[in-house]
């Protein structure tokens, strides 16, 4: 009997999956690797040529050749189990990491800090570099202002006002 090949093995794997509703992802079906063989961060693993290898890297390798170097994959549609090519970009790190959902990117999204504040307006952001910060970190200058005003303000708790003492009149005898 012949051994089936690498490709065959792939697509038996294989199952169609849901089209991704959201803005600016492929109008395709995701291409979804099977749950049972998923690394413990979600990806697809394919055994081949005595090795295993990530099965969404395999997928864009066969479809549309080797990843350029310095570059990784970022899945367009979201989806970590999909291994349909048409939804892989490669991208560097940094624009993978911010295209996430991650508190990273999602930070990095923020156009407001918490106290209502523009992030947008560079005379607002203070970004802070190494050593405190090794990728900066954006603060909002009006509420380092207002927090620096509140620790040099005089912190006085209010007083109590005592009762006063009522002593018993004295009668003459």
């Amino acid at each position: 009997m012949a051994r089936s090949t690498p490709a065959e093995r792939f697509a038996a794997k294989t199952s169609p999956g849901p089209v991704p509703a959201a803005p600016g992802t492929p109008d395709t079906p995701c291409l979804l690797w099977p749950e049972t063989s998923l690394d413990r961060d979600g990806y697809g693993r394919f055994w081949v040529d005595g090795r295993v290898v990530p099965a969404h890297r395999w997928s864009y390798e066969q479809k549309r050749g080797p990843i350029p170097a310095g570059l990784e994959l970022d899945h367009l549609c979201t989806v970590r189990r999909c291994v349909a090519d048409d939804h892989l970009d490669p991208v560097d790190h940094r624009t993978n990491v911010l295209r996430s959902n991650g508190p990273s990117a999602v930070n990095a999204r923020r156009t407001k800090c918490k106290a209502g504040h523009n992030l947008t307006d560079p005379a607002n952001v203070h970004v802070s570099f190494p050593p405190s910060h090794p990728n900066g970190m954006r603060k909002c200058r009006a509420c380092a202002r207002d927090r620096a005003r509140r620790t040099r303000e005089p912190q006085l708790a209010p007083v109590a006002t005592l009762p006063t003492r009522t002593t018993p009149e004295r009668t003459a005898a």
